[in-house]
């Protein structure tokens, strides 16, 4: 039960976050994926997914407020994940309405529970299927959580303005996005296969995803390693579209408009689809 519990802390807040804040994200990180809630709310897609998580996982989010004592749909209003590239180390740092000494309570109770300090912060680890887990408040709105040690305290300086955190960041070209997320790709651990030899074609790569005149708008802007490879690249996106358009017609009817284009050695894409259509699409699989 206990393990059930935290195991809902960490799932709960996957979707949920609020403006993109690059300072807060440590400088070392080599990945990263922010969302923003109070825009997904704004926009006519979010509204809708919101309404119908409230309405699908009525039960879930019922258990989660009654042993939390908030509500993930409208009590979190930040979420980050980053990571340092190595395989399985990653953390999450998410914000809002916590209740902290609540959410402590029920940390406290985990698995081989034990807390230690670290400058003013108290570290939080427990055992999760044999796994350690790690977990500390900035404030008390602010929580961060990852198996790894370092990484939490990492978080918590950068936080703290006593280590540095992202200056320069890749312009977004997507206005208002409610997602963001960043890869340095050379820096990222993965397996030696075919797949990957191709991933490790581009540098790095920037994604935002929002909403534009009831379109959602995906942006992305991938470095490769030469002009070749993003002119490649950029054949690669409209075949893949295409090929979708033509072995499905749900995706044809999803009125996908996209341009991909190459300059020197960079590939930009955007794309935008109908929301009607995407949420017709997306009740059909249900």
């Amino acid at each position: 039960m206990k393990k059930t519990i935290l195991l809902s802390l960490l799932a709960a807040p996957l979707a949920l976050a609020a403006p993109f804040q690059p300072a807060s994200i440590p400088a070392e990180a080599n990945w990263y994926l922010h969302g923003d809630l109070t825009a997904l709310r704004e926009s006519t897609a979010g509204g809708i997914l919101v309404k119908f998580i409230r309405k699908e996982q009525a039960n879930a989010l019922a258990d989660i407020e009654n042993i939390f004592e908030f509500d993930p749909l409208t009590d979190l209003t930040d979420l980050t994940l980053f990571g340092n590239g190595k395989k399985d180390q990653g953390a999450v740092m998410l914000s809002g309405n916590l209740k902290r000494a609540h959410l402590e309570s029920v940390i406290a109770q985990a698995d081989d529970y034990t807390s230690s300090t670290y400058g003013t912060a108290t570290l939080h680890h427990w055992d999760d299927k044999g796994k350690t887990q790690h977990a500390a408040f900035h404030g008390d709105q602010t929580l961060i959580i990852s198996p790894q040690k370092e990484l939490v305290q990492l978080a918590l300086d950068v936080l703290a303005r006593k280590k540095p955190g992202l200056e320069n960041t890749p312009e977004i070209p997507t206005k208002n996005p409610f997602i963001v997320a960043f890869a340095n790709i050379k820096k990222i651990d993965m397996p030696d296969d075919k797949g990957s030899r191709i991933i490790r074609r581009a540098n790095s790569l920037f994604m935002a995803l929002g909403e534009k005149n009831e379109r959602l708008a995906a942006s992305m802007v991938t470095v490769t390693d030469s002009p070749e490879t993003a002119r490649h690249m950029t054949k690669i996106m409209d075949g893949l579209v295409s090929l979708g358009e033509l072995a499905d017609e749900n995706i044809n009817a999803l009125d996908i408009r996209h341009r991909a284009q190459a300059k020197d050695a960079t590939m930009t894409m955007t794309m935008s689809l109908s929301v009607t259509k995407a949420l017709e699409l997306l009740s059909k699989i249900k």
